[in-house]
């Protein structure tokens, strides 16, 4: 197996800690190349989460594949197309924070539904342009839960850049690169 995956297994094995002196979060960014989207997604579908299976882990698998249709209304998908006629600008920028907020919301109901689980997060190039993961995180940090984030992209003088695009930064997240 990949050895980031099996540094994952050993990271969300360990009970999610509250009482550190430096406010963190608990969050984990998968980092691999974009192109390598489809072997990351095959072996943390098909190795990693099976394994968490076995050793009896708590854990939610959030596939981001659909999730931009699922979180949105038919009155905000309206107004989003109103929009577009106005300012195309405007409007993706709407669209990027109702989705950043709709995710945050998400996220946070799957951790209280199972505290100190985890959740895994996986198909995050479905939301690209529009999800900042910096953003997202930076809102997690008092949250009793593990968050592992997938994230295609790489790390370039010390800033994270989610395919290709800079992706703010503060992230305060264990980085576990593909190797």
């Amino acid at each position: 197996m990949q050895p980031m995956f099996e540094a994952l297994l050993e990271l969300l094995k360990e009970p999610v800690r509250l009482d550190r002196g430096v406010k963190t979060d608990n969050s984990i960014l998968l980092v691999y190349p974009p192109e390598k989207e489809l072997d990351f997604r095959e072996q943390l579908v098909d190795g990693c989460f099976p394994a968490l299976e076995a050793q009896g882990s708590q854990f939610h698998a959030l596939d981001l594949t659909g999730f931009m249709f699922d979180g949105l209304s038919d009155d905000a998908v309206a107004s989003l197309r109103e929009e577009e006629l106005d300012d195309y600008r405007w409007m993706l920028q709407g669209l990027s924070k109702r989705v950043e907020a709709s995710l945050k919301a998400h996220l946070k109901t799957l951790a209280g539904q199972r505290p100190g689980g985890n959740v895994v997060v996986y198909g995050t190039v479905a939301l690209y342009p529009l999800v900042r993961f910096g953003e997202v995180l930076r809102d997690m940090r008092d949250l009793h839960a593990r968050i592992a984030v997938a994230f295609p992209g790489e790390e370039r003088g010390g800033r994270l850049h989610f395919m290709s695009q800079p992706d703010g930064g503060n992230y305060l997240a264990v980085k576990l690169f593909w190797r």
